[in-house]
Order: C-alpha cells, then sequence, then structure tokens
C-alpha cells in the first residue's frame, strides 16, 4: 500500500526543531479527538490573512520596499547588521539565473554595468519577465510539485508510457509566461475540464492528476481492484493538498491526523470530488467535426481490414486480394491524421464517497459529503453537488478567503529566490510543519499577492527590488554566531545551480543552446541541446538521462516535490571531469573562443565573459596564459590546449554557484 505519511512525519519532526521563533504555546501534542476545536482554528496558517501594518526601523534609510521593513525590523530586534549590497554583476548573474535559469550573456552584463540609472535593475527584471524563458525556469518548479513524468513506474503494477504528457509540461510553461492569475491556474489543474470558457487549455491544465500514477490491480479481483483505486485516489489527494494547501491530508486515510485538524471524515468529503473523476482520458485539443472525420476514415480502414480477413480464410483468388490491399492503401493515404490530443480526466460519476475503516476500502464506514476541508471552509462547509463536484471543489482551493492557497505560494516563490523559504517545510503549513521565520512578511506578502490579481510576475518584481534580495552573499564574523544559519536574513544565500541549470549554462556558454520550444520529449539529454525541461522524465529512474539527473539531486517523480535535497558526492565533480556531454561543451567552447579573435588575452578574457560573466583578475589572466604555454602543451594543438583550459572553467565551483 502506497504510504508517505511516515516519512513526512520524520522529515517534518526535523524541522519543527531547527524553526525559528515558534510561537509561545505552539508546541506539538498529539490529537485524542476528530473534532475540530476553537483552538485549532487560532493555528497561524488557519487564520485570514491580514495585511499587517509596516513595522518600525530605526534604520529608516534602508528600505527600498515594504519587504524590507519586516526584515530590517526583525535583524534589529536581534542586534543583528545586515551586510552590504551585491556588486552589479553578481545581481544581473544572480537575477538571471532566478529568472531564466541562464547566464547572462557578455552584451547583458555591459549593459547593465554601463547603465548608471536607479531604475537599472528594474528594467532588467522586466526584460527577464517578459522573456519565455521565464517559463521554462519557473515551470521546473512547478513540475516538481505536479510531480511531472511520462510513465508510469513498473512498481505501480500497471507500466504506462504517457506520451502525451509533454503538452501539460508545455501549458504550465505558457501559462506561466503569459503570466496567467495564480487563482486561474489553480482552478484549470483541478477542474479545467469543467470549464468551458478555457477551452481546449482547460483539458490540458487537468494533465496536473492525469500524468500522474494510475494503480492497476495485480489479480483482477474486486478487493485488488479496490485497493488499486483507492491507492490511485491517494495520490491525486496528496498532490492537491500539498502542492495547493501545503497539508499532509493523505495522513488521514486511515485515522484522524494525529496532529493537525483533519478528521478521517474530511479525507473522503475531500477525495470524493476526485473518486468522481476518470483519470486516464485522452481529450481532443480539435473540433467535433475533425475528430468524426478521423473516426469515420478509421472505421472504414477498420472495416476492410476485417473483410481481408475473411477473404484469407475463404482462399479467394489472389486478384481479389490484391484489389483490397490497394483499396486498403488508398484509404491510409486519403486518412487525416491523427489529431492533437492531451493526457485528461474527465467526470466518471456523482456519488458521495463511503469512509474507508482504517484505511481499507473494502470496509465500508459512514457515507460522508463530497465537500471542502472544515479547518478551511467552516464547521459546515456547502456540499458538492455539481457532477463529480471538481468545479466546487477548485472554486473552493482557489477562494481569496482560503487562508493557505496564497500564503503557500508566495512561499514557495520566495523559496526560489533566496534558497530558503519563509515556511522551511512548503508543502507542510501543518504542526509538524516548520514556522515562519518571518509571520508578518508572510502574510503581507500573501495580501500583496492577492489584491495584486494573483500575478506572479508581480511579486517576482516587488521581492527583487528589494534590498533583501540584493545583499551581498558573503559572511560576516559577528551575526553567524548569532544566526549562523542565515534564517533572519542578514545576507543572501550562495546557492548551487540545480541541475537543469548547470547543464543549461554549459551549453549556453558553449554556443550549442537550442532555443526551441514545445513538443515531444528528447529521450536522451547527452545527445539533446535543447534545455533540461525538455528532457524526458521516466519514474523508473532506468534510462542515462534519469540517472544524470539524479545524480545532481533530481527530484523522484513518484512525489510532489516542494524542495530538492542538495549532495555533494565524488561522483559529481567525476561527471564534470570524465563526461562526454561535458567534454563535448568545453570543446564548442574553445572553438567558440578560438573563431572569436586571434589575440590570446582577449581569447581568456571572453571565455571568462561566457562562463562567468566577468572579466579575469591579473593572476587569473596570467595563471591562463602560463597554463596554455606550460610545457606539456608546446606541441599540442590550439583545439586541445583551449579544450582543456575550457573544461577547468565548466567544472569550476564558480560556474555551479550562484552568489
Amino acid at each position: 500500500m502506497r504510504s508517505v505519511c511516515f516519512p513526512f512525519i520524520l522529515i517534518c519532526l526535523a524541522a519543527v526543531a531547527v524553526s525559528a521563533d515558534q510561537p509561545a504555546g505552539d508546541g506539538l501534542s498529539t490529537r485524542t479527538s476528530g473534532q475540530i476545536t476553537a483552538v485549532d482554528r487560532q493555528y497561524y496558517a488557519y487564520q485570514p490573512v491580514h495585511r499587517p501594518e509596516l513595522p518600525p526601523v530605526k534604520d529608516a534609510s534602508w528600505p527600498q520596499s515594504p519587504i524590507d521593513h519586516f526584515v530590517l525590523a526583525r535583524l534589529e530586534s536581534r542586534g543583528i547588521s545586515q551586510v552590504g549590497t551585491a556588486v552589479r554583476r553578481v545581481l544581473l548573474r544572480r537575477a538571471t539565473f532566478d529568472l531564466a535559469g541562464l547566464p547572462p550573456s557578455p552584451e547583458q552584463v555591459a549593459d547593465f554595468l554601463n547603465d548608471p540609472s536607479a531604475d537599472a535593475l528594474c528594467r532588467v527584471v522586466d526584460r527577464l519577465l517578459a522573456s519565455p524563458r521565464y517559463g521554462q525556469r519557473w515551470g521546473r518548479h512547478w513540475l516538481d510539485v505536479a510531480r511531472y513524468a511520462e510513465d508510469v513506474r513498473q512498481a505501480n503494477y500497471r507500466p504506462v508510457d504517457l506520451p502525451l504528457a509533454y503538452r501539460y509540461r508545455d501549458w504550465v510553461i505558457d501559462a506561466l509566461n503569459k503570466d496567467l492569475p495564480y487563482d486561474r491556474f489553480v482552478m484549470m489543474q483541478i477542474a479545467g475540464d469543467k470549464m468551458p470558457e478555457t477551452g481546449f487549455d482547460g483539458h490540458l491544465a487537468t494533465g496536473f492528476f492525469a500524468i500522474g500514477p494510475v494503480y492497476g490491480s495485480d489479480g483482477g479481483t474486486a478487493e485488488s481492484l479496490a485497493k488499486a483505486a483507492a491507492e490511485t485516489l491517494d495520490d491525486k489527494i496528496d498532490v492537491l493538498t500539498r502542492g495547493f494547501l501545503g497539508l499532509t491530508v493523505s495522513c488521514a486515510r486511515c485515522h484522524d491526523h494525529k496532529f493537525d485538524p483533519i478528521p478521517t471524515e474530511d479525507y473522503y468529503s475531500l477525495g470524493g470530488a476526485l473518486h468522481n473523476t476518470n483519470f486516464q482520458v485522452e481529450a481532443p485539443l480539435v473540433g467535433d467535426e475533425v475528430v468524426q472525420r478521423f473516426r469515420q476514415a478509421r472505421e472504414k480502414i477498420v472495416a476492410l481490414q476485417k473483410r481481408m480477413e475473411e477473404v484469407k480464410k475463404e482462399k479467394a483468388d489472389t486478384e481479389t486480394f490484391q484489389k483490397l490491399e490497394s483499396e486498403l492503401a488508398q484509404l491510409r493515404a486519403a486518412a487525416p491524421e491523427v489529431y492533437p490530443r492531451a493526457h485528461a480526466v474527465s467526470d466518471s460519476g456523482s456519488a458521495d464517497m463511503v469512509v474507508a475503516v482504517r484505511g481499507n476500502p473494502t470496509v465500508a464506514g459512514a457515507t460522508v459529503p463530497r465537500r471542502m476541508l472544515r479547518i478551511i471552509a467552516g464547521d459546515q462547509p456547502s456540499p458538492f453537488t455539481q457532477g463529480s463536484g471538481r468545479r466546487e471543489l477548485a472554486r473552493a482551493v482557489a477562494d481569496r478567503d482560503n487562508p493557505l492557497v496564497s500564503r503557500v505560494m508566495v512561499n514557495r516563490i520566495w523559496q526560489h529566490h533566496f534558497g530558503r523559504a519563509i515556511v522551511s517545510t512548503p508543502d507542510n503549513f501543518g504542526r509538524l510543519g516548520a514556522r515562519p521565520t518571518h509571520p508578518l512578511l508572510l502574510d503581507w506578502l500573501a495580501a500583496e499577492f492577492i489584491d495584486g490579481q494573483w500575478s506572479m510576475k508581480r511579486l517576482h518584481r516587488q521581492i527583487m527590488l528589494s534590498a533583501t534580495y540584493q545583499l551581498d552573499s558573503r559572511d560576516d564574523d559577528d551575526n553567524s554566531p548569532v544566526d549562523g544559519d542565515n534564517q533572519l536574513l542578514w545576507r543572501m544565500n550562495r546557492r548551487r545551480l540545480d541541475v537543469e541549470s548547470l547543464r543549461d549554462a554549459m551549453l549556453s556558454a558553449s554556443g550549442a543552446l537550442d532555443s526551441k520550444m514545445r513538443g515531444a520529449s528528447d529521450r536522451n539529454l547527452m545527445s539533446s541541446r535543447r534545455r533540461t525541461i525538455y528532457g524526458r522524465i521516466s519514474r523508473d529512474n532506468v534510462t542515462s538521462t534519469d540517472k544524470f539527473l539524479h545524480l545532481f539531486d533530481f527530484p523522484d517523480a513518484n512525489f510532489s516535490n516542494s524542495q530538492r535535497t542538495v549532495t555533494t558526492v565524488p561522483q559529481q565533480q567525476l561527471f564534470l571531469m570524465n563526461n562526454p556531454f561535458v567534454i563535448e561543451q568545453a570543446s564548442a567552447l574553445a572553438r567558440r573562443v578560438l573563431e572569436f579573435t586571434d589575440d590570446q588575452q582577449s581569447r581568456i578574457r571572453q571565455a571568462f565573459a561566457w562562463a562567468y560573466g566577468r572579466a579575469p583578475s591579473a593572476d587569473e589572466l596570467d595563471l591562463a596564459q602560463r597554463f596554455l604555454d606550460a610545457s606539456n602543451n608546446a606541441n599540442a594543438s590550439d583545439d586541445s590546449k583551449w579544450s582543456k583550459y575550457a573544461h577547468i572553467l565548466l567544472a569550476s565551483s564558480e560556474f555551479m554557484f550562484v552568489e
């Protein structure tokens, strides 16, 4: 049986142990009743979102944004001074990787460094947000949450390829590039097929559910079928509630949640809408007339094939069979190609769900109404009565009065800008999760998000134009003993590139990056030159692509992932030293440099510009020249010498980190 509750408890207990400024009286205790009490409703995550007043600060000259008031007030309360602002070159590299997942070009670096205006960074941010690369970068963050993959693993009993999954990926990228309001983004993924005003995009969006695991029966008995359906349902409830609400509702599948106010009945009330959903639909992305023409042509072909089989059995004369073969060839040539489709969902019923006693779907308990979680919607939520209930569920989740939906998303966005979220357990805002380091800032951001028409791009702009975002990443001997983990944000966190940005940056530096968007995924990233987001993702992790990705901490697509573990293991550096893909990019960078100019010092400077976005220091320039002129390189060709040097640049720590 699929179960994720126990690992969550271990992870979240550890998170609670290190969380900062936990409110008084907010310690952990095991719940003894399934009732939702007034004390439960006082917990911060279930309180309505209100815009807090800006806290007073002593250094009124530093804040550039309301965000800075909340950060500075916390720092001043602890006697911590923030470090200075990062140099402009570092800011540009940071902003470009954050929003585009790629390094800035030498031309972009020069333009920014030569622009003395006060709004230079604002123009950079606006340019990056308008670029299609923004959707590719931030689409990947969401695909982690949506546990995106293009097959269903063997362990789920029914190994199935999902050849159309890429259409959901492309929809996510396009939606973010269009700055689709987040409440709409949420609703379409839950119930886009029930929103005719969204057109074909509504079907594409429900790939959120459709590309997830669908468990099969290993025996075909009624009991095994029921268990398989229960596992499938649990996957959908888990990705829905952790993804949009930051709650581990799946822990209430077999019993009342031990720590959060989620009774078992609420698990099945929420799940009722999904229980009435078919997750294995191939929805057409064309009009009915196109579909009908294809089906009619297909029916004629099938009928003729059947006739040919009958002719074979009669041992009819050869001439008759040859005429039928010719007719079949003509039908196939005239038949339209299969129309575009997408993995999607549809309603399959409208019944309320029965509680599975202790999680066993063969032991029926009480029937519960389909409705929203009571801790969010109140003691008497309106039941869902329209079809499966998914559209009503979507409205309830995306409701501006839902205290979790805005907090959870602004927390995710903050996390990817700073390397650490305000709530450091982004998919668990419950009592087992960490407490917010800046609770007032979290609410201010959530209120701004709602009042800003749920615009994600607007929120990016507000965060990145703050003085907090523009801080240097250097350490401080006075601050480290007080807040060594930098929870109070006195500096920017230095971050290693994730695997997508690392690979894409190599292609960008070598000049080999293919900017093609959309379309079927590339099965082998080692031979592809497209961005990493266009590589095929398998849940079985058996291909060279999957092994490469997971070596650099790509998440397990069998589960929703809110954040990635960052590991440092010898195999990573061995990959950078020996892998043919890396060596090939180094050779391409070398050829690019050699074609740029004949002057060796100019070549070194240009190599630094493409790799690091900066000029080399005098020492670095001297070291490079001595390496290229070394005796062991005396008889080597320029291609060989420069390939070695370019390899050093691409495998360096500076290339892999953003400050």
